[in-house]
């Protein structure tokens, strides 16, 4: 399904940051779901979890959850390190990626969501524990 992503942050996901907490089961809980609309959530067969692609093929498993808030065709997502994997590189010269309205697709999956350790290895080091961390 063809969606729009916008990210942002919540209060709680904040206050870890603040705290130097990003490595926690809490910052894990607080800022790896996505946020669907009740329509496409339906429509995406009710999923626990959701594959995030951008348009260069980087992808994300997420919690889903369904809210009202979302509207039909756009999901949001708490700003962070999951966030991070699908958000355009690209910045239309303001030197700031693109957080809002940016085109994914989105599916239902299997999980599992990553922590935040084991997505970035994966993400930014392939998953070589030797070169990253050092």
């Amino acid at each position: 399904m063809d969606v729009l992503l916008n990210t942002g942050s919540t209060v709680y996901q904040g206050a870890i940051i603040k705290g130097g907490n990003k490595f926690t089961d809490g910052y894990t809980r607080e800022a790896s779901y996505c946020e669907i609309n009740p329509e496409d959530f339906k429509a995406l067969g009710r999923p626990w979890f959701v594959r995030i692609t951008n348009e260069f093929g980087d992808s994300v498993v997420l919690r889903a959850r369904k809210a009202s808030s979302q509207q039909k065709g756009e999901v949001w997502v708490v700003r962070g390190v999951w966030a991070n994997i699908v958000v355009t590189p690209e910045t239309e010269s303001t030197g700031s990626p693109k957080y809002k309205n940016l085109p994914v697709k989105i599916e239902k999956c299997d999980g599992p969501v990553l922590d935040p350790v084991t997505l970035m290895q994966q993400a930014y080091f392939k998953g070589n524990k030797e070169k990253a961390w050092k």
